[in-house]
């Protein structure tokens, strides 16, 4: 498995209006790498991201994934593919438990999965990132650190091959961000490749 590539992007652009925020990036991750992506605040990071996930439709280019040209699929067929991503600033359902959003979550991981295995996986997931304590607790009403926890939870709920990771810890202090380079580090042989974006360079050392 080393030797496939994960991903594979080739010319990869994307241009809003005159502005052009990806331009012709090529890059290639293959199982078993760990990626750093690092830039400036602007630079287009998330943008590239988005474009891997399917969140957004490329200018030019093409995305490979696991050996399948998938630039003209959506973000949801990329993630039955086995894409799992999280976001710079956490989307949960806020009015939804953090149970509910992880059990969202699963229903669309790969592969059919009942409501016993859905149950049984999500309860996995809460301890393994810290989260079963307040599994109960509307997502919306959680600090900061713990809704960076439940945006890593609902991406591992998914049963992600490619780990797409987006400054997972931007606003936080110090203290936290390692906290959670310490669980993205524990996790790091249960998916074949990971994608880490993040604009301090301290940061992708540490990881």
């Amino acid at each position: 498995m080393v030797d496939l590539a994960a991903l594979q992007v080739s010319a990869l652009s994307r241009h809003f209006g005159g502005v052009a925020a990806v331009d012709g990036v090529d890059l290639e991750v293959r199982c078993g790498e760990t990626l750093g992506v690092i830039g400036p605040n602007g630079a287009g990071k998330s943008t590239f991201i988005n474009l891997i996930s399917g969140a957004l439709a490329p200018s030019g280019g093409r995305v490979v994934l696991f050996g399948e040209d998938v630039t003209r699929l959506p973000a949801e067929e990329r993630t039955r593919r086995g894409v799992g991503r999280t976001h710079q600033i956490p989307r949960p359902f806020g009015r939804m438990s953090v149970r509910e959003n992880l059990a969202l979550a699963a229903r669309h991981a790969r592969g059919v999965r009942d409501a016993a295995t859905v149950r049984e996986r999500c309860q996995r997931i809460l301890e393994r990132t810290g989260l079963a304590d307040v599994a109960e607790r509307p997502a919306g009403a959680l600090p900061l650190l713990r809704r960076k926890r439940l945006e890593l939870a609902r991406a591992l709920a998914l049963q992600p091959r490619l780990l797409l990771l987006d400054e997972i810890g931007a606003g936080l202090i110090e203290s936290e961000t390692r906290a959670l380079i310490e669980l993205v580090q524990s996790i790091r042989s249960e998916v074949e490749a990971i994608v880490l974006i993040e604009h301090v360079i301290d940061e992708l050392e540490a990881r």
